[in-house]
């Protein structure tokens, strides 16, 4: 299941980069490249830590970037149902918990400094590129190292993450 949400996401980009409205970006980019989450620190409100995240992609090139990740603890996969056209509650409900915690999403980015700003255009969750608005983040780059710093939103209780991705290529 995630090598189809990789896949997905990889297509969204192939796709995205045919665009005429494609944003202009520097080959030289020193985001540019394939990363893998490894790290995940959240403090203030809901604060946890989290040093063996499940697998991800998190891909920058061009101004575009693809984003998909297993979430933080592993996942069960749910019992084959036995009518797939037809799915019962209880199954719906397998389902449900076999890819709440998987995350995916793609579109275009842009650097001012040291903020990261994703524009996303498609993603699992709607609200991420319908509501949310661009996804803001401060970022530091030390050799293979790039860690986001992301804070809650205004009205929401005070919180940090730290996500740390190390370059895999």
């Amino acid at each position: 299941m995630i090598k189809r949400a990789i896949g997905v996401a990889l297509s969204a980009i192939v796709l995205a980069s045919t665009s005429a409205c494609a944003p202009k970006a520097s080959s030289d980019d020193p985001l540019e490249g394939v990363w893998q989450i490894t790290n995940v620190v959240t403090t203030g409100a809901n604060a946890a830590t989290t040093t063996s995240p499940q697998s991800s992609v998190v891909i920058f090139t061009r101004g575009y970037y693809a984003y998909v990740s297993g979430g933080i603890k592993p996942r069960t996969a749910s019992a084959s149902p036995k009518d797939p056209d037809k799915l019962t509650d209880a199954e719906k409900l397998a389902k449900y918990e076999e890819w709440e915690g998987v995350t995916g999403q793609a579109g275009t980015f842009d650097v001012k400094g040291t903020t990261l700003t994703r524009h996303p255009t498609v993603a699992k969750n709607v609200a991420v590129m319908t509501t949310n608005g661009p996804i803001a983040e401060e970022f530091k780059l030390t050799g293979n190292s790039l860690v986001l710093v992301s804070k809650s939103t205004a009205g929401q209780p005070a919180s940090e993450t730290r996500t740390t991705l190390t370059r895999v290529r």
